[in-house]
């Protein structure tokens, strides 16, 4: 295709409208960048017979690694692996910082989180100069994902009401609280040194490695259990909760986040469905 073809077909796809005047300046950075990936991308990707049956296969072969992705995200994943080897759906989720960034449900969220890493990936990445939309595009297909609720990954069996309280507000937020706790209580866990003094307990190899004169560097997680039947301040959970962006589908919900970060230490993290029991009980 020509350059007008190319921005003739992305336009279409994306569905631009150049008459819309509250989207002047958005509508710009977008055409600006479809030039951009004219002539960094499109021109050296169509050569096709220049490709070797080897890279061919491996084209395939990370197409099907980044399929949970929708189709454009998919489409410029592959793009730039051809064009320059990067495994970006691994390295460009090791940009986002914010620890909330499952909690995100509105525009705005997205578009200063990109704002802020876009100047750092291009740094790293200077190939990605003037892909800054696609980024966007990218950090909101990597929430997505991430929350995903399908036959495959459904939401828990909890009790009624924490049920009903997470189903509600994935289909009105697209946020899946699951998935958040899931993701914060294994960062959690290993953290000893985020747990407060009474939660932990030395592990059966305390004595054995913990000497100075231990030949074996063993990482804290190793040194110590976590107590779970603590009473108070569960997982940190204190500290989260007051640092927790102020949602209406959060407030007043303490107990319930409680509960699913229980949920997930005695089914997902450390075996203790027995306890789960005792607690559920406690709970309802």
């Amino acid at each position: 295709m020509r350059l007008e073809e190319y921005i003739f077909k992305r336009k279409t796809e994306d569905g631009i409208n150049e008459f819309d005047r509250d989207k002047r300046a958005e509508n710009t950075r977008i055409c600006v960048n479809y030039i951009f990936e004219y002539f960094n991308n499109y021109l050296e990707t169509t050569a096709g017979e220049e490709r070797t049956v080897l890279h061919d296969e491996k084209i395939d072969k990370y197409a099907r690694i980044v399929e949970r992705y929708s189709n454009d995200i998919q489409e410029w994943l592959v793009d730039m692996y051809s064009s320059y080897g990067k495994y970006l759906h691994r390295t460009l989720p090791t940009f986002i910082q914010d620890p909330f960034f499952l909690l995100y449900d509105t525009e705005a969220e997205f578009r200063a989180l990109s704002y802020d890493v876009y100047p750092k990936i291009i740094k790293r990445y200077k190939f990605l100069n003037g892909h800054a939309e696609m980024i966007y595009r990218f950090l909101r297909d990597e929430h997505r994902t991430r929350s995903l609720v399908s036959e495959e990954c459904e939401l828990p069996n909890i009790t009624e009401e924490i049920d009903e309280w997470m189903k509600k507000t994935y289909l009105k937020y697209g946020v899946n609280m699951y998935s958040f706790c899931s993701e914060y209580l294994m960062d959690f866990m290993d953290n000893p040194e985020r747990w407060p003094k009474e939660h932990r307990k030395r592990s059966e190899y305390y004595d054995q490695y913990s000497g100075s004169d231990s030949r074996i560097k063993v990482p804290q997680s190793f040194l110590y259990d976590y107590d779970f039947r603590q009473k108070n301040n569960l997982f940190g959970l204190d500290m989260l909760y007051r640092k927790m962006p102020k949602k209406s589908f959060i407030k007043g919900r303490k107990q319930e986040i409680e509960a699913i970060l229980m949920y997930c230490y005695c089914f997902e993290y450390d075996s203790q469905d027995r306890y789960w029991k005792e607690y559920s009980e406690k709970l309802l």
